[in-house]
């Protein structure tokens, strides 16, 4: 075997070592220069050329907490985690019976319920607008949590639905031979082994709540405001406040890294789980 055969594969590493590590800079540069702007002072923030070095300041950061920023954003965290609960727990049972029991017109209905996640979403916020109205749910927590619900329980039961068919049916069979219900081996048996695939759905389902703009716009209010809703109130008379805008961005970012990175071996697990079979 020559030399060259043996540095090969050593090649082939280094070069993807690379590759990976342009790309991830590449994908990161953004956040960086989000990161760099909530601490540069605004006399700086659009020179040419571009002031790569600066002494930072906190002023950004100080007028996003005298603002008032901190209340949305612990409101943006309830209406996600509220929501993402309300799903789990609505749309677990219902994946698993769409995954294991012979329903009458089951993939209609399940059609029916995919159909919901296809539909733009400006075609049912005017109806949640015009019914919340009449029963007064308009800017409340629970109405704007309903809502999430809507929007992210098809996708949560069509994901769920494909760890639930994965799952051994001989497992269950066995349970149900030694004399427990069907409820009671839904509990013991497949919740269990759903663990990662309800982890990894859910946080997606949180994501999408935490990013999400137009309900909260139509729907929310004074009362309950979200993240994404105030930033625009950064956009001034005296024109856009970049500074803190780029806090409050990098602010919006830290509740779903934080997750993901506690989070990583149950989403990797869960997708690479449900992501062959449908």
């Amino acid at each position: 075997m020559t030399t060259t055969t043996l540095h090969t594969p050593r090649r082939y590493a280094i070069g993807w070592t690379l590759l990976t590590i342009a790309l991830a800079g590449l994908l990161l540069f953004p956040v960086g220069w989000l990161a760099a702007m909530a601490f540069k002072p605004d006399a700086l923030m659009f020179t040419r050329p571009t002031a790569w070095t600066f002494a930072p300041t906190l002023d950004h950061f100080r007028y996003v907490l005298e603002t008032g920023f901190l209340n949305y954003l612990g409101t943006s965290v309830l209406l996600g985690l509220a929501s993402t609960a309300l799903v789990v727990l609505v749309g677990t049972p219902a994946a698993y019976a769409f995954a294991r029991f012979e329903l009458k017109a089951r993939d209609d209905l399940f059609l029916f319920i995919l159909a919901t996640r296809m539909a733009p979403p400006i075609c049912l916020v005017i109806p949640f607008y015009l019914i919340y109205t009449q029963i007064g749910l308009l800017d409340s927590f629970v109405g704007l949590s309903l809502a999430y619900l809507t929007f992210n329980l098809s996708f949560y039961i069509w994901v769920l639905r494909s760890f639930c068919r994965d799952l051994p049916v001989q497992l269950e069979e066995a349970a149900m031979v030694e004399g427990h219900s069907r409820f009671a081996v839904f509990l013991r048996v497949v919740l269990p082994l759903l663990r990662s695939g309800i982890v990894s759905t859910g946080m997606l389902c949180f994501i999408f709540a935490w990013n999400e703009f137009l309900f909260a716009f139509m729907l929310g209010g004074q009362n309950v405001k979200t993240l994404p809703v105030a930033i625009p109130l950064l956009i001034t008379a005296q024109g856009v406040r970049w500074g803190e805008m780029a806090v409050v961005g990098m602010v919006a970012l830290l509740p779903v890294l934080l997750a993901v990175c506690l989070l990583q071996k149950q989403i990797v697990r869960g997708l690479t789980m449900g992501a062959v079979k449908g």
